[in-house]
């Protein structure tokens, strides 16, 4: 996960390096939330949950404006279990490409679209099978979603976040997420 979390503020911190020399003009934010999860395999739902760190710079200038990048990496809260099975994921990050309408004003409820990749680590353990019931795999994939940001006091920079966003989908497998949270703008 330290190397995921390097990769991710390594490509934001180039990405604002850039901005500042090129003098464009660009918004940063830190976001920590609560994640609640599904994740859903044949018939089973188990939803155990995550604490997400997000950070993003964004263009709000020019022809870019409203584009911008996040990185996002999420570490457990808690598993879930169900027919005896338990599921955990143990580790998740991501990056996103995101897209908001470059009108929104900073009192104005913000919406943004999430293009990007995710990946998920997911361990499960089957007591009844002892020590071969253990399995962990991970699941990268194309990965999108929306985000709502809203200003929680006016004049401050800090807003409420709600986030949507399916990290993995495949015939056997999908895993999605709802996450809220708090955004400080810099």
């Amino acid at each position: 996960m330290c190397k995921r979390l390097a990769l991710v503020i390594s490509a934001i911190s180039g990405l604002a390096s850039l901005g500042a020399q090129a003098d464009v003009p660009v918004a940063f934010h830190l976001s920590g939330q609560g994640v609640y999860t599904q994740v859903k395999a044949s018939s089973e739902k188990l939803s155990p949950s995550l604490f997400q760190l997000k950070a993003d710079v964004e263009f709000t200038d020019g022809l870019l404006d409203g584009i911008g990048l996040q990185g996002m990496v999420a570490a457990p809260m808690s598993d879930d279990k169900a027919n005896e099975l338990t599921l955990e994921i143990a580790q998740q990050s991501g990056i996103y490409l995101t897209l908001t309408n470059p009108d929104t004003q900073p009192e104005d409820l913000k919406v943004s679209i999430l293009l990007g990749y995710a990946s998920t680590e997911i361990e499960t353990y089957l007591p009844a099978l002892g020590e071969s019931g253990r399995n962990k795999d991970t699941f990268s994939d194309f990965s999108y979603g929306i985000s709502l940001q809203d200003q929680v006091i006016e004049g401050k920079p800090f807003y409420w976040t709600l986030d949507y966003l399916r990290y993995y989908n495949d015939d056997n497998l999908r895993v999605d997420g709802l996450g809220l949270g708090v955004t400080y703008a810099f």
